[in-house]
């Protein structure tokens, strides 16, 4: 009959120790993790906020940075190592009963020492961003069951690929940014995520058509210019144009006077032809009418106006320039004009941003610069 071995008094002392010493290390570890709500002014550990926000998962592309100064982070450097959403509920659930995937999702981190953002994403950056996941993502519709909604509830929990260290500078901002691309549920209203809106930031100004274009051949429609977007410091507006002959390459000439320029008084009439020069043409952004002779609204034609407040009420002017041989002796047509007047630059009411592009996964503009803030919860280390 054999006896079973059992460990020496020593031996067993050592392995009391070093189950001990496992154990206190691994409470060391969870002691240290905790959590941070964002915007902290909210409270939103056991609330949701008052708004909502479709961008970026009801979108099928969608470029979108959230900004949060160090009051509404809590903290001015965090070590974050997995983020959280949640859906604005309960929605519920309608069409399409999921689940939806995405091609591909990228999210970044960092922080960065611009004080008020723009319309250009880059311009918001003062040092790159670190990336902590990037590849498909399958999520599940809104399930509508409670309020506050749980984080993280249909997949909207993500693991960093490694622990991101982040220190907010006086005056800066943490940046999270999400970068959605092929999303299988874009426009279906399950993914409508929790925030805040405020108030402030950019605020439209006026843009108006002066003058009169001319044709790229007898006969033909007249040129023309037209602006969409918001017309103010801190935001983007896209210039678009018709008739502008096809394929034809050209300029989008921009100006600071409609009176006077480097060749003289204005508007300049170019000799036998219907064709005027309006602006001073400064600056000229090479573009290219495409097949029907327009030129579409997009990154091309976006004019991204610094967030400066002083800029309220300065005018630029905007007008077409292509080449069309055989159109006159000048073979050039030009547009009419569009006269932007910039609105008003508002300090936020709270420290929150959020700049994006609904269609464009990879526009270096966005279309919208808002004064809102994601509800996003942080796991810290």
């Amino acid at each position: 009959m054999t006896r079973a071995l059992r460990p020496r008094p020593s031996v067993r002392l050592a392995m009391r120790l070093l189950t001990s010493l496992v154990f206190t290390v691994a409470c060391s570890a969870l002691a240290a993790q905790g959590y941070v709500y964002l915007p902290a002014s909210l409270n939103l550990q056991n609330q949701e906020a008052v708004d909502y926000v479709i961008r970026p998962f009801m979108q099928q592309d969608c470029r979108a940075q959230f900004l949060f100064d160090a009051l509404e982070v809590g903290a001015t450097t965090l070590t974050i190592d997995q983020l959280a959403l949640r859906y604005d509920g309960p929605i519920p659930r309608v069409g399409a009963p999921g689940p939806f995937t995405m091609q591909r999702l990228r999210i970044r981190v960092g922080a960065t020492d611009v004080a008020a953002p723009c319309a250009t994403f880059a311009d918001n950056l003062s040092q790159p961003l670190v990336t902590v996941f990037d590849g498909p993502f399958t999520y599940s519709p809104d399930p509508g069951s409670q309020v506050p909604h749980p984080w993280g509830v249909g997949g909207m929990d993500f693991a960093f690929t490694a622990p991101a260290t982040v220190t907010i500078q006086s005056g800066g901002h943490l940046v999270i940014e999400l970068i959605v691309e092929g999303n299988l549920g874009g426009g279906l209203a399950h993914t409508i995520l929790d925030a805040a809106r405020g108030i402030g930031g950019p605020v439209d100004g006026t843009a108006i058509t002066t003058g009169q274009g001319c044709a790229a051949a007898i006969g033909a429609p007249v040129a023309t210019i037209t602006s969409t977007g918001r017309h103010a410091p801190g935001a983007a507006h896209f210039v678009a144009g018709a008739n502008l002959g096809a394929n034809a390459p050209g300029f989008l000439l921009l100006g600071i006077s409609d009176q006077f320029g480097a060749i003289g008084a204005l508007p300049f009439g170019l000799p036998g032809t219907t064709c005027s020069l309006y602006n001073s043409a400064e600056f000229a952004l090479p573009v290219g009418a495409d097949s029907s002779g327009a030129v579409l609204a997009g990154p091309t034609t976006a004019i991204s106006v610094p967030a400066i407040p002083t800029l309220l009420g300065a005018m630029l002017f905007e007008q077409f320039v292509t080449i069309v041989p055989g159109a006159n002796p000048f073979d050039l047509v030009l547009s009419d004009q569009r006269a932007v007047t910039l609105g008003p630059w508002n300090a936020p009411s709270r420290g929150t941003w959020m700049i994006s592009h609904g269609t464009d996964a990879n526009s270096p503009v966005a279309d919208a610069v808002d004064v809102l803030g994601l509800a996003i919860r942080l796991r810290t280390l």
